[in-house]
């Protein structure tokens, strides 16, 4: 990516690691661009971890969070919130954002990251009519998915200032050191599973143990490796679930950084990603990114590389993770730079925050292809089944 002839301010306002979900690793990864570029950005932090971090300020109430979002607007700096678009609380925070942005030279854009948004916006027309006026202030509206933008559409939101880009870019993709005892559970294990779980129903975590459970029942040398906030407490959870043989297979590490996700993920056999509602996963795209054969349930968008498997259903899943298990490695083939403009989210960010102008979604400078990696080839599944979630999870389900 060359970098921009114009100075490019940015504020991200979103969550920011940890805890290591899909919106904060996004938000992490676009600030490391835009310096990268030559940049000014800063992140306005209004997650949960509120760790020291250069370029990173916490937002500690509503009101310092306000104070913050006009000082930044009046230097000129453009607004850009990351948020989950599925609950009062996000429409809150973008109301502000947009009328703090009208402070700002440069239009504030919005990214809407959680498959639950749409579900949530239906249930109430005076939530549609709130989301149409706070997000037609915006500049730009950026949706994960498809259907995150249907939704939007849906509401009233003009349609020319929405595109579709997922919340993903192979960039700064580097695995870390593995946690402690992976190099002794990869040489037991044949095969190894792995999956990202946090709290609340809609991550498939009870989908996901009872389908191991069968698994293991049919291949003791089967492994599931999950990560993530919680993971580490499940306990007995899990021998109720798969069973006492399959629970001492299951192994969980907890929140990990980044790095150390990758490398979890980097050293498994089959990513596993069992929600029962999604945007567009981005653990998902890091495993592709990585050549690993991916599962998961058709919710949300997936790549094509990814085998799906309807929500929630133990056998289909327990199915499609033996098949997956049984293919072999193959090289793949180096994206071409049109295709790696498409799964490449940091081109198209570039151009908005330095004012480039062009289509929704267009990018003039493709990033180079990345090296070759390992991969499985993998089948798709063309089972569209759609499951009726209610929205109790505040998460972005985004990770």
């Amino acid at each position: 990516m060359k970098p921009s002839e114009n100075l490019m301010k940015v504020l991200l306002v979103g969550d920011y690691p940890p805890p290591y979900g899909g919106v904060s690793v996004h938000v992490e990864v676009v600030h490391q661009a835009v310096r990268a570029q030559g940049g000014i950005c800063q992140v306005l932090d209004v997650g949960k971890g509120h760790l020291p971090a250069d370029g990173v300020v916490p937002a500690t109430g509503y009101l310092a969070c306000a104070a913050h979002l006009a000082r930044y607007a009046l230097r000129g700096y453009r607004i850009h919130v990351h948020t989950s678009g599925a609950n009062p609380k996000s429409w809150m925070l973008a109301s502000v954002c947009a009328a703090a942005g009208r402070l700002s030279p440069q239009p504030p854009i919005v990214t809407f990251h959680s498959g639950l948004g749409p579900e949530w916006l239906a249930a109430d027309p005076m939530r549609a009519k709130i989301a149409c006026a706070v997000t037609n202030a915006f500049g730009n509206v950026i949706a994960v998915s498809d259907e995150i933008r249907g939704a939007l559409l849906a509401c009233g939101v003009s349609g020319d200032r929405i595109e579709v880009l997922p919340a993903f870019s192979p960039s700064f993709l580097h695995p870390g050191t593995p946690p402690p005892g992976l190099r002794e559970i990869r040489a037991e294990a044949s095969p190894l599973y792995c999956a990202m779980l946090a709290p609340g129903p809609v991550y498939g975590k009870e989908t996901l143990l009872r389908a191991f459970g069968r698994i293991h029942a049919q291949n003791s040398r089967a492994r599931l490796v999950v990560y993530g906030p919680g993971t580490e407490l499940m306990g007995a959870e899990v021998a109720q679930l798969c069973g006492e043989a399959a629970a001492s297979a299951v192994h969980a590490f907890g929140e990990l950084h980044r790095p150390s996700a990758l490398a979890l993920i980097a050293a498994s056999d089959v990513f596993v990603r069992p929600t029962l509602a999604d945007g567009d996963s981005v653990s998902v795209r890091e495993a592709v990114a990585l050549g690993r054969a991916v599962v998961a349930s058709s919710v949300g968008t997936r790549p094509p590389e990814a085998r799906l498997v309807p929500p929630g259903d133990v056998d289909a899943l327990a199915a499609a993770l033996l098949e997956a298990a049984q293919e072999h490695p193959s090289l793949r083939v180096a994206p071409a730079p049109e295709t790696a403009a498409k799964t490449d989210c940091l081109q198209r960010l570039l151009e908005l925050y330095s004012g480039a102008t062009g289509a929704p979604g267009t990018a003039s400078n493709a990033p180079a292809a990345e090296p070759a990696v390992p991969a499985r080839p993998a089948k798709t599944n063309d089972n569209t089944t759609t499951l009726v979630e209610n929205p109790a999870c505040a998460a972005s389900v985004a990770s």
